[in-house]
């Protein structure tokens, strides 16, 4: 009679015949990584455009080409309470409302001069001036729960993305709270509605407008990285918040020497830049990790990364521990594209 292998002997028992093949992933991650070894012949694409109108006309046809995608932007629905409160979702539609009316009375008044352009124009700046003056002239969030944070030699800085309340900016610095035990410095990227924002959007990436969220928020990390003692500065983006950090970085690589940035790690999720343009040293990046991270059916990202990053390559890695494949392109740092899921939302998916 044959006794029953002991459980160390059956961990060690060779496999007969062939494994079995485990299922494909619904929705594969495939991972590749982009780097710039001739930035001359990467230069962003801004700066080689013959006129705004091209860009903007560029823009248009990538927001129209993805349309389709638009209407499952939020989709897996998520709780109230994961990425948002109901006080910020009345906000949200509110403010979105008010958008669109002042987009149609501006359109309208330098249309056919009814009301006049100038009362248009007053009720605009009437609008964003009295929500600055309602939320604030401080742009620093914190979370809201309980808990110190004991890494007195790292920073972490959090920037999000369009149609976020301060009350949802705090929900995800208390889930960061959760995930890594560190509290995370909040730039409330502001909204301004749906509308307004995406507008936002544009002319930050088309047109380099620094709005007062990305200089506070630049003189922050630059006075983190500059003090000798910190020694991991991690910055994390989000959506909108990816063309903000993207400035950054440009900026960061104008003020501090490689040698300096190496202590930075920069992680995007669905970002809506255009570019990340980080030229590789001797040692390679400047930075001590570039990551981002993509729904493929996400609208926000299809108009951003996934328009301007060069396509995963045919040997993409598509299994954990596989050859990751490096290519050139202006969107530097490592690639996580989760194929066919949709959704936008930070917590959620």
């Amino acid at each position: 009679m044959t006794h029953p292998l002991k459980m160390d002997q059956m961990q060690q028992a060779p496999l007969v015949g062939n494994p079995i093949p485990l299922p494909t992933p619904r929705h594969p991650v495939i991972v590749y990584d982009v780097h710039m070894d001739s930035p001359e012949d990467a230069t962003p694409q801004v700066y080689l455009e013959d006129s705004p109108i091209k860009a903007l006309s560029r823009d248009l046809f990538i927001l129209l080409h993805h349309i389709s995608d638009l209407f499952v932007v939020l989709y897996p629905f998520a709780k109230v309470g994961t990425d948002s409160t109901w006080s910020g979702l009345f906000q949200q539609v509110f403010l979105t409302l008010i958008s669109i009316v002042l987009t149609v009375l501006i359109l309208v008044s330098f249309g056919v001069g009814i009301p006049p352009p100038a009362l248009a124009v007053a009720a605009l700046v009437l609008f964003t001036s009295g929500l600055n003056f309602v939320e604030g002239r401080n742009r620093v969030t914190a979370q809201t729960i309980p808990g110190d944070d004991k890494y007195e030699d790292e920073t972490w800085l959090f920037v999000n993305g369009i149609a976020t309340s301060k009350s949802g900016l705090q929900l995800i610095l208390n889930r960061f709270y959760e995930l890594f035990g560190r509290r995370v410095i909040g730039i409330h990227n502001r909204t301004f509605g749906f509308w307004f924002d995406v507008l936002e959007c544009i002319l930050q990436r088309e047109f380099l407008w620094p709005t007062t969220d990305a200089r506070e928020g630049y003189n922050i990390i630059a006075q983190e990285i500059a003090k000798p003692h910190k020694k991991k500065i991690v910055l994390l983006a989000h959506s909108q918040g990816g063309i903000i950090l993207s400035s950054w970085i440009d900026q960061l690589l104008s003020d501090f020497s490689a040698d300096i940035l190496a202590k930075v790690e920069v992680y995007t999720f669905a970002s809506a830049a255009t570019h990340f343009s980080i030229p590789a040293t001797h040692n390679g990046s400047a930075f001590a990790r570039v990551e981002h991270f993509v729904n493929t059916r996400d609208y926000v990202a299809q108009i951003g990364l996934l328009a301007f990053a060069p396509p995963a390559p045919i040997n993409a890695a598509t299994i954990p521990g596989a050859p990751v494949p490096s290519m050139e392109g202006r969107f530097a740092g490592r690639i996580f594209k989760r194929e066919g899921h949709t959704g936008h939302l930070l917590l959620s998916h």
